[in-house]
């Protein structure tokens, strides 16, 4: 009687594993946390081995390119071959890399070509990423997912500089040690992860639907993953010259940037499970269009307190925008080609990106109202393709079919997709909520 009634308490009582979307989510906080902390010291790294402006701009720009690069092949390749040889290959070849530039030996040019392949690596690894972690979530929580995985991209980039900035105090290729030890813990994380794809998605890799990647949805999606990263590029370039345009010091600068990405930290999360049960349409509708008039409105504004008030309203409007535009892209693709649907949403944003900061951020010197507004009206557009085109919710056909492909999944690997879920602010809630489903 008593061990009858003392079961279902220590049943509760007893701590969750650990699931596999755990592992994959720290292992994308820790990774992230180590390339971050190579971002403040890259420049004084090659000023000190000789190169000036224009080889640093290589030396920065070489890796991103390399990424943008390497998404869509191994997108394919991850459809091919599964996620999981993707996921542990190029980590692995991003660790030896990392600590090939630590050793610090050979000429400037060959150090850069080291960090192209570094962005080689990372531009395999993040469509194997994203394409695992739609195949391991139910389609009633994808975007919840995914803006899991944004927050831990975040405070890995939140405390990455802060360790790189530490450790060039004592020697700057320091910074390639720790986006080393960075991404060997993210191997070491992964190591749990099982292949995710499904034996059905191996059968039907080379028999795909004609044009299975210009449906509308599809379509819509990468036009608001374009247009929102062109957004945040063209603010990379601009803000800086903008706030100190209204007399506000590098400290400022930095506080304004600081309190835009406060609500990211704590909307993530929540922002994404409000995705999961509203409608996609009016969503990513009113993100992006009041993303658009946001930057409209900027440049009338001369105020600190309505600058950073408008700031928060743009970042509270946007924390859903990415992770429900992934979602989409994860809802939209068959299964067995979601490792090429999100390596040409990869290269989409990187496109955007581009524009973004090489475009819009030039346009500055014209005028300085102009990038605002030309972001502004590109912003409006993909609010009004995503309003018509994205599926309010996914059909109960295409549901039915996707958790077929998931009863697969969990046959095979073991770890049912859908458990309990826990939720907390801090870093290790987060990462225990994540891991327990």
């Amino acid at each position: 009687m008593s061990s009858a009634i003392l079961t279902p308490v220590l049943r509760r009582m007893r701590r969750p594993r650990p699931g596999q979307v755990f592992w994959l989510l720290a292992g994308q906080f820790v990774m992230f946390a180590g390339v971050a902390a190579i971002f403040p010291v890259v420049p004084l790294y090659v000023r000190h081995h000789g190169g000036g402006a224009v080889v640093i701009a290589v030396f920065i720009a070489g890796p991103m390119i390399a990424n943008a690069v390497a998404q869509l092949p191994a997108g394919h390749l991850a459809d091919r071959i599964g996620r999981r040889p993707i996921l542990i290959g190029s980590r692995l070849v991003f660790v030896v890399l990392a600590f090939a530039l630590f050793a610090d030996h050979g000429p400037l040019w060959l150090l850069g070509v080291l960090r192209a392949g570094q962005g080689l690596c990372s531009g395999a690894y993040l469509p194997a990423l994203n394409a695992a972690l739609t195949d391991l979530t139910p389609p009633e929580r994808r975007a919840e997912r995914f803006g899991q995985l944004q927050l831990a991209t975040i405070l890995g980039l939140v405390m990455g500089p802060l360790v790189g900035g530490v450790l060039a105090v004592w020697h700057e290729n320091l910074i390639f040690a720790c986006s080393g030890a960075g991404a060997f813990l993210c191997l070491v994380a992964l190591w749990s992860v099982p292949e995710t794809r499904s034996a059905a998605a191996r059968a039907r890799t080379s028999s795909l639907p004609r044009g299975w990647w210009r449906t509308r949805p599809m379509l819509a999606a990468y036009a608001g993953l374009a247009s929102i990263n062109l957004l945040w590029t063209m603010y990379d370039v601009v803000w800086p010259q903008y706030m100190q345009s209204r007399g506000f010091g590098p400290a400022l600068i930095g506080i304004s940037i600081s309190v835009f990405g406060i609500p990211m930290l704590f909307l993530s999360t929540p922002g994404g499970r409000l995705a999961d049960r509203a409608d996609r349409r009016l969503i990513l509708g009113v993100d992006l269009a009041v993303a658009g008039v946001c930057a409209f409105i900027y440049p009338a504004l001369y105020s600190l307190t309505l600058i950073l008030a408008l700031g928060v309203v743009e970042a509270v409007a946007t924390v859903m925008t990415e992770p429900t535009l992934y979602a989409t892209v994860g809802d939209a693709a068959p299964e067995s080609a979601r490792g090429r649907a999100m390596g040409t949403a990869g290269v989409t944003a990187f496109a955007g990106s581009t524009v973004g900061a090489a475009v819009l951020g030039s346009l500055y010197g014209l005028r300085a109202w102009v990038p605002f507004w030309v972001a502004g009206w590109v912003l409006v557009g993909a609010a009004a393709c995503c309003a018509l085109a994205v599926p309010a919710r996914r059909s109960a056909v295409a549901e039915d079919a996707e958790a077929g492909g998931l009863v697969v999944g969990v046959l095979e690997h073991g770890d049912h997709p859908a458990g309990p879920d826990v939720d907390g602010s801090t870093l290790a809630g987060k990462l225990d909520e994540i891991g327990t489903a």
